[in-house]
This record gives structure tokens, C-alpha cells and sequence, in this order.
């Protein structure tokens, strides 16, 4: 297979994975048109139409849908023989593409990229940032390399880094604001705002053991915004620890009766036929969380 080929089969899963021709040209370095000659160029090696062009944007053809996990399989692995063929050189390069969600992104991945990219200044990192079930099908796919979640996954190997525990958070002036504690009972036809990506799969379990049912004004996915809505007094909340801001007015924040957590993990296909690159991710990622 020559390098030409297999540059041809990146575009064409950069263009998938940006959705447009002028955004993965942008992220290769390519003009609009370069991008379009190598997926024509692509398509008449392979005798067949990948992608369909329409109003609404670009998709992938029946033939496309076929080919595309071959062709991820072979930029991975080419991939492979050339962090490989750089390790026998003595060089660690290469890209690891890491799947993440929002409150980790801001909190955690500053520092954790910071020291990985001193260590290995030649190692790309690419985020992808999206929700729960985007990162688990990021993962299955080959679309990242890793990728960070709430829960352990049968479908994946997965490595736990911390727990983090749900609170209730509500308006300063609210009249649970005087408890040590909020009963989950207590939380029965309650004005109550919640929360979406992942967490509340966890919150309603916990009101559904208890036969309790609160009033959902709202389902927010934006942590901001959920936070907005109960400074308003729009309702009260519960959310992870880990999505608390540093300073929030007009707010306080109470322990649930029961502890509840939700458990930070990071998860990948395998770690015996990860990258190099990305055996060195998930190993500094173990250290950082010992």
C-alpha cells in the first residue's frame, strides 16, 4: 500500500469526522479543492462512490458505511508501523486521539496533557469532546484511541481513576438550606432541574429506588446553564462534586442522606494492541491518578 494511498484513506476519514470538506482541509492543511481531488482520486482507485453530497451536508454512501472500518483499520495501522519504525529509531511520535466529556476537558486534561507533552513533545494530542454514549462509540469505532467515562464497560478495558460524589445544589435562600443533610425523600414533587450526558441515568435510578418523584421543570446538558437555572431558584439539583465551579453566588451545596458516586474511569479497546502512543497515554494517565 503507498503512503499516497494511505494519506488518501486519512482525508477520507478526516472528512467523515468533520462532517465538511473545507473543515478537514483545514485540519490537514489542505485546500477545499485538494480535499475533494484526493477523495475523487480515492474513489476511482476503489471502483465505488463513498460519499454523497446534498443540501444538508455530506454522508456516507451504502459502500461507504462497508468500507470505512477497513480503511480506519489500515490508517491505525499504518499508523503502528511508523511509531514503531520511530521507536527503533530511539524517537516517540505519533497521535493520541482521546475522547472526553466537558467537566473533565476543563478540569483535568490541562494538567494531564501538560505533563504528558512534556515528556513526549512529539506525541500529537486530539481531543474529541462529547457525551457519554459519543465517547463509548468514538472508542468501539477506532474514532479515539481513548477515552474517559463515568461507568466501567464491558466492552472495554477500563482503568478506574477516582470517584465522584452527587450533591444536591439549590438556591441560597431555598428552605432545605438550613440541613446537613438532603433526605432523598424529601425530594418528592420538589421543583427540580435535571441534568443530561450521562449523570442522570444515576440520579434517576437513585429517585426511582426510592419511589420518588420530583418535578422536572427542565433537562439541561450545559453545566452552566444548569447551574444558571438553580441561582434563578428555577428548582433544585443534584450533580457531581467534580462539576462545581470555585465560586458560585447566590447557590449552596448539601450532601445527599446517601452517599452516592458516580466512578471516573478511562477506557480503551485493548491495551496489548494500543498504539505505542497510546500505551504511553494511558500509563501516564495511571500515574497521574495512583
Amino acid at each position: 500500500m503507498t503512503k499516497l494511498i494511505t494519506f488518501q484513506y486519512k482525508v477520507f476519514l478526516t472528512v467523515v469526522e468533520c462532517g465538511s470538506f473545507t473543515k478537514a482541509g483545514e485540519k490537514l492543511g489542505l485546500t477545499q479543492s485538494g480535499v475533494s481531488h484526493n477523495i475523487a482520486k480515492l474513489e476511482s482507485e476503489l471502483g465505488v462512490v463513498l460519499l454523497r453530497r446534498n443540501r444538508n451536508g455530506l454522508s456516507l454512501t451504502d459502500a461507504g458505511e462497508r468500507v470505512m472500518p477497513h480503511i480506519r483499520q489500515i490508517v491505525h495501522h499504518a499508523s503502528l508501523l511508523e511509531q514503531e519504525a520511530a521507536l527503533i529509531q530511539g524517537m516517540e511520535v505519533g497521535i493520541i486521539k482521546i475522547g472526553t466529556f466537558s467537566s473533565f476537558s476543563s478540569k483535568m486534561l490541562p494538567q494531564l496533557i501538560h505533563r504528558f507533552t512534556k515528556g513526549y513533545p512529539n506525541i500529537q494530542v486530539e481531543l474529541y469532546e462529547g457525551g457519554y454514549e459519543e465517547i463509548e462509540e468514538w472508542i468501539a469505532s477506532g474514532t479515539v484511541d481513548v477515552g474517559f467515562l463515568t461507568q466501567p464497560s464491558r466492552e472495554f478495558e477500563t482503568v478506574p481513576l477516582f470517584q465522584d460524589e452527587l450533591v444536591v445544589l439549590m438556591q441560597e435562600d431555598h428552605r432545605f438550606n438550613t440541613k446537613k443533610v438532603i433526605e432523598v425523600d424529601s425530594l418528592h414533587d420538589e421543583s427540580f432541574i435535571m441534568p443530561k450526558a450521562g449523570c442522570d441515568l444515576l440520579i434517576k435510578k437513585l429517585l426511582k429506588e426510592r419511589g420518588v418523584k420530583p418535578q422536572v421543570l427542565l433537562e439541561i446538558g450545559d453545566n452552566n446553564a444548569l447551574i444558571s437555572m438553580v441561582q434563578e431558584g428555577l428548582g433544585v439539583t443534584i450533580i457531581p462534586t467534580f462539576i462545581l465551579l470555585p465560586q458560585m453566588s447566590h447557590t449552596k451545596v448539601i450532601p445527599l442522606e446517601t452517599n452516592v458516586y458516580r466512578e471516573i474511569n478511562l477506557a480503551f479497546k485493548s491495551f496489548k494492541a494500543a498504539s505505542p502512543s497510546a500505551k504511553r497515554w494511558i500509563e501516564a494517565v495511571k500515574d497521574q491518578f495512583k
